[in-house]
């Protein structure tokens, strides 16, 4: 029995598209844009969710709320977190995409 296998390397390349235009990345690249927006994203809800709760608490207002973030977001363990879940994510999603054309 003969198998057709085609080889698809990392080295592909393939469509990110920003705004209304799009240009051609390997997908290596494309993935860890998709991490990096998933971790900004993340980030800009911490930010959200301490600030207002500094000022619904009444423990000091906006800068205060901002600095507690600041703070936060300073911490290695954090960073790293988000960055290892958003990129894990993004490359199961891939995966996950690519087995489903199959």
């Amino acid at each position: 029995m003969l198998h057709q296998t085609t080889e698809r390397t990392m080295s592909d390349r393939t469509q990110l598209a920003i705004g209304r235009n799009s240009i051609s990345v390997p997908r290596l690249t494309k993935r860890a844009v998709e991490a990096g927006v998933a971790t900004a994203l993340t980030s800009c809800v911490a930010l959200v969710i301490l600030v207002l709760n500094n000022v619904l608490t009444g423990r000091g207002g906006w800068m205060n709320g901002f600095d507690v973030w600041l703070s936060y977001m300073r911490q290695p363990a954090i960073l790293g977190t988000m960055i290892l879940t958003a990129l894990v994510t993004s490359l199961f999603l891939a995966w996950q995409r690519g087995r489903g054309a199959r």
